[in-house]
């Protein structure tokens, strides 16, 4: 078991490791808040001198010049990344939540059809009847609490799509568009794309199924990063399917594993207001804190989120 240490031996370890902690009190009361292991072990890595492979070198340094407020606010720039691109997420999730409900009730209008097997792809009954299996617990949760479930069981014998989605995640939504049929999953898609087209006027932006896909697996990784309070500024979203949309917007200096895919994704899912009060808050809070790092440039942390902040801005 690792032996305990009190905030004063550990702001010691750190000054051992060649960081500049201020004795003034406020290193300790900052991490007595936070605590350490999210404020250090969170956001250190772009601090620590690498070896020729560009791992940590054992035992731990710091980059000479590292100061401790540098990674504090890295720490509370994340911080405020995630509760901007968290209130985006969920707008984008209360409008798939309607659209998905939307079009699938206007194809299958029929009680309960979203309990039928026969209403979604019929080459994965495994995975269309885990998704049936999970909406039908959701309804068994829910149906002796007081709420719009138990009212529209007792009042109607059913529980409308548009009304259960209330009560499902966003994987969940994204799992249940992955096992509809083409058909239905082309126009879920293709509504997204006239609305941008409509709003954006003179253009012509295509979002296909794929692409579709891409988007839900994406924003799912994102909001629940952003909801578990987790490191977001560096996210790993793997290799997601950006080229299409990417190269829509001519944006070339991009990483498909990394924060800018959400911003792209984005800006093809939000309403054009939303949108662009978004991106102008997410522009606002890279230049508030772009002048705050000295040891490690506020460039590498952009390009740690895989993007050119100009090339945004010029693109999108």
């Amino acid at each position: 078991m690792k032996e305990h240490k009190t905030f004063n031996q550990q702001l010691a370890i750190l000054r051992k490791r060649g960081m500049t902690v201020p004795k003034d009190g406020r290193p300790k009361r900052f991490l007595e808040q936070e605590n350490y292991y999210n404020v250090i072990n969170g956001y250190k890595d772009l601090f620590l001198k690498k070896d020729a492979n560009n791992r940590p070198i054992v035992p731990e340094k710091y980059l000479d010049g590292t100061h401790f407020n540098e990674l504090r606010d890295l720490f509370l720039f994340d911080r405020e990344l995630r509760s901007l691109f968290l209130k985006y997420l969920l707008i984008f999730e209360n409008s798939l939540k309607t659209t998905v409900a939307h079009t699938f009730t206007q194809e299958y209008p029929k009680k309960n059809a979203y309990l039928d097997i026969d209403n979604f792809v019929d080459d994965a009954p495994k995975k269309v009847l885990q998704q049936i299996s999970i909406l039908t617990k959701t309804i068994h949760d829910k149906v002796d609490k007081t709420g719009a479930v138990k009212h529209y069981i007792e009042e109607y014998g059913e529980v409308p799509l548009w009304v259960l989605v209330n009560f499902l995640t966003i994987g969940n939504i994204a799992h249940f568009y992955n096992i509809l049929t083409d058909s239905m999953k082309n126009r879920i898609a293709k509504f997204y794309g006239n609305k941008y087209n409509k709003q954006y006027s003179g253009n012509n932006l295509r979002i296909s199924s794929h692409d579709f896909e891409s988007i839900l697996k994406a924003v799912n990784l994102a909001r629940n990063i952003c909801a578990h309070d987790e490191r977001l500024y560096n996210v790993n979203l793997r290799n997601i399917r950006l080229v299409n949309i990417a190269s829509y917007y001519n944006i070339k200096n991009y990483d498909n594993k990394r924060l800018v895919v959400i911003i792209l994704f984005l800006k093809v899912v939000l309403d054009k207001s939303y949108f662009k009060t978004f991106f102008s808050d997410f522009i606002k809070l890279c230049k508030r804190y772009e002048k705050q790092f000295q040891t490690v440039t506020f460039s590498k942390i952009l390009s740690v989120m895989g993007m050119d902040l100009k090339e945004l801005q010029n693109n999108l």
